[in-house]
């Protein structure tokens, strides 16, 4: 009996010992510049070229810049995720929209596993789709050009066919538009939705409820859409933004979320539970619903898009935030515990920006942002070019260089104060449409 348990023990030891080093893996890292690489998990540090051998089921790396120099990427085979991006400071066009570029909404709409997208155009009423070809090109093709001042876009599964529908909110006529997807990216208008009394701005669908339909989270509100953005913030009145429950037959006017002039409402659903971001207008805040709490993560003069995406793909939502004056992109990366880091000054305009969406434009696998120049009638892309921090969770072994280069770079942080808008001329709709002008005077430097 004492031998079978000896025997008993040693191969229960050698079986543990089998699975601990089936998932050993060996990091080949080489280091190109001045600086270090500290492995998070298992305490151990780089500071030239050298091999990792873990067994844990995760390894995040971090580099760290020496002075004088910084840390511009990795590259060699990829992470499986990261904590946090770097970014191209020069962004590159998507398209152009001679109304004003006022809203994107990225998703795949053909089922390929690209990235495709959805715009406006303001005050001409075109909505156009942008089918990706797989290499950072898209075919344009104009989904409606009749729409009277549409404002916000969503995609969701309306009928049930396993493919992205889409939803616009027609503000000049108060409904929303549903046209469905034929399985290949071609839309056709099928019906309006008029709910209640109200006037939708901007809205999200989910089925907030899980009984199967989908319900309307919505902003509502009147104002002056004859003239500029900033005449239209200053003649709001009656906003309301809003649950409103699908019951089969009717919208329900349900749950209140704000009364604050939603611009730009995203939410998404985990684990049961609800979770909401919101450009609101009136106190120039980004902010963050969950469980009845309201987070302010941003503030900023005319805000006025505000999206979830997880960018560096670490299981939590980040949000990303457009201003309109002045004129700024800010990126909050969502944290383990819920909450939100600083506002990332991501890129800034000479022009009002209004869009945000996140999305794989170049299909690169990285998750960039989309934004837009409204009075200058693009929208346009900011590439993610790597992680900062390179977590891998694969068995495979891997070979990593880490980047360092002379010189110091930082991203921003930018706090600014809260400001009320006041009428302005020329802007959300006025003023110059040059494109000569965009590439003169933009810092952007959108590329054609």
């Amino acid at each position: 009996m004492k031998t079978y348990r000896r025997t008993l023990s040693a191969l229960t030891s050698l079986i543990l010992l089998t699975s601990t080093l089936s998932h050993a893996i060996e990091i080949k890292l080489t280091i190109e510049g001045d600086g270090e690489v500290k492995a998070i998990e298992s305490a151990e540090v780089c500071s030239e070229s050298c091999t990792l051998t873990n067994s844990l089921p995760v390894n995040t790396l971090s580099p760290v810049a020496k002075t004088g120099s910084s840390f511009t990427g990795w590259t060699g085979q990829s992470c499986d995720s990261g904590n946090e991006v770097l970014w191209s400071d020069d962004s590159t066009q998507l398209t152009l929209a001679a109304g004003g570029a006022k809203t994107i909404k990225t998703g795949d709409l053909n089922n390929d596993n690209f990235d495709d997208f959805i715009t406006i155009s303001l005050f001409n009423g075109v909505i156009t789709s942008n089918i990706s070809q797989g290499n950072g090109e898209f075919d344009k093709v104009t989904i409606d050009d009749d729409r009277r001042y549409p404002t916000a876009l969503d995609l969701a599964d309306y009928d049930n066919d396993g493919d992205l529908d889409l939803y616009v909110a027609e503000f000049g006529k108060g409904v929303l538009n549903v046209f469905l997807n034929n399985g290949q990216g071609q839309f056709t208008f099928l019906k309006d939705i008029k709910v209640s009394n109200i006037k939708p701005y901007s809205f999200k669908v989910l089925d907030k409820n899980n009984d199967g339909k989908k319900d309307i989270l919505i902003s509502s509100f009147k104002a002056n859409i004859k003239e500029d953005l900033w005449v239209l913030v200053n003649s709001i009145e009656d906003a309301k933004t809003q649950w409103y429950i699908n019951t089969g037959e009717d919208y329900i006017a349900e749950e209140v979320i704000s009364d604050l002039a939603s611009m730009t409402i995203d939410a998404y659903q985990k684990e049961g539970e609800t979770y909401i971001v919101a450009a609101e207008i009136i106190n120039e805040t980004v902010t963050y619903y969950h469980q009845g709490k309201a987070t302010v993560i941003a503030t900023g003069r005319g805000a006025y898009g505000a999206a979830f995406g997880d960018i560096d793909r670490d299981g939590n939502m980040d949000v990303l935030s457009a201003h309109y004056s002045p004129s700024v992109l800010y990126l909050m990366y969502g944290k383990d515990d819920g909450s939100f880091s600083d506002a990332n000054l991501v890129t800034t305009a000479d022009d009002g920006l209004t869009a945000t969406s996140f999305g794989d434009y170049n299909n690169d696998g990285f998750i960039d942002m989309a934004t837009s120049v409204f009075n200058e009638k693009v929208f346009f892309y900011l590439a993610t070019q790597s992680y900062k921090d390179c977590v891998i969770s694969t068995d495979a072994n891997i070979t990593l260089t880490a980047n360092f280069t002379e010189g110091t770079t930082s991203t921003p942080v930018v706090e600014p104060t809260p400001t009320t808008p006041t009428a302005k001329s020329g802007s959300g709709g006025g003023g110059s449409f040059s494109f000569l002008i965009l590439m003169m005077g933009l810092i952007l430097r959108v590329k054609k």
